[in-house]
């Protein structure tokens, strides 16, 4: 077992990147201040825009998606919305400053997610056991 932990963490990598992607991409329709954050994100956040660019497309696509991750960041950033209207460009110090509410904490957890998991997967299979063979087969 211990031969395939990375590929647990390849999979939770996969899946908080997808997690991710559908979020952050629903960003720039949220209704006033998503371009604002976008803006503040293209700026000071380059792992925010690469979210926001894989899921675009995603949430462009589908609409279930898409207010699946509208519904998300609405829940994650309502507290901080009146703030953020007033002074857009400090919309990302903002977001990953204070917690603001349990889905706030959620959001900002999986933003770091994936390149935890991806590092430790490389760790994992850099480190994985493997077969050792004492005699050669003839």
């Amino acid at each position: 077992m211990k031969r395939h932990l990375y590929l647990v963490a390849l999979a939770l990598f996969l899946v908080t990147l997808v997690y991710d992607a559908l979020v952050w991409g629903a960003l720039p329709l949220l209704p006033g201040v998503g371009p604002a954050i976008e803006d503040s994100a293209h700026r000071q956040a380059p792992l925010a825009s690469t979210y926001i660019a894989f899921g675009r497309a995603a949430d462009g696509a589908v609409p279930l998606l898409q207010s699946f991750g509208e519904r998300r960041l609405v829940d994650a950033l309502r507290d901080g919305f009146p703030r953020i209207s007033e002074d857009s460009t400090v919309a990302m110090d903002l977001i990953f400053g204070t917690t603001w509410n349990s889905h706030h904490r959620w959001l900002k957890t999986m933003y770091w997610a994936p390149p935890l998991f991806l590092l430790l997967g490389l760790a994992l299979w850099l480190l994985r056991p493997r077969r050792v063979r004492a005699l050669a087969r003839r």
